[in-house]
């Protein structure tokens, strides 16, 4: 129901719900329950959606610390909400950020999974955009490039 939701746009609906969902989880799970910081991390992106980049940044960075502590930094659910986290930051106008936590999140996926997955194309095409957003474009340019090649292959 909730996927059908978010593919419908009805970001409030699916928020109100994934809520609820967190909070039966917390009491449970826990917190730091993997299938809770699931639905956290659910929650996050669509506060993404709806261009809540505050609250969204909180609610990855609690997933990713979370994750972190449960199964490494350089896990790739880890990355993953590293990920979502530079994303926000880069969507509150935080460039410099965003640009220096996607560029460590990049190499790390590229390290742990190849340069060829798609969880790796997607950090770099984020990293891409934030760079845009930061004003270099010419470094971007090269990214989008490289991008745009990788993916056809």
């Amino acid at each position: 129901m909730v996927l059908a939701l978010y593919k419908q746009g009805n970001y409030t609906e699916v928020e109100a719900l994934c809520r609820q969902c967190c909070e039966v989880e917390k009491k449970i799970l826990g917190e730091d329950h993997p299938d809770t910081l699931y639905i956290l991390n659910n929650l996050a992106h669509t506060l993404v959606c709806q261009e809540r980049y505050d609250p969204a940044e909180v609610l990855f960075y609690q997933c990713w610390e979370a994750m972190k502590k449960a199964l490494g930094e350089s896990h790739p659910g880890t990355l993953h909400r590293l990920n979502g986290m530079a994303v926000a930051v880069d969507g509150q106008g935080n460039h410099d950020k965003s640009v220096e936590l996607l560029q460590g999140c990049w190499e790390a996926r590229q390290q742990k999974l190849g340069e060829m997955r798609p969880e790796s194309l997607e950090c770099q095409y984020n990293l891409d955009n934030a760079m845009k957003n930061q004003g270099n474009h010419s470094e971007a340019g090269k990214l989008q490039h490289d991008y745009c090649e990788d993916s056809e292959k």
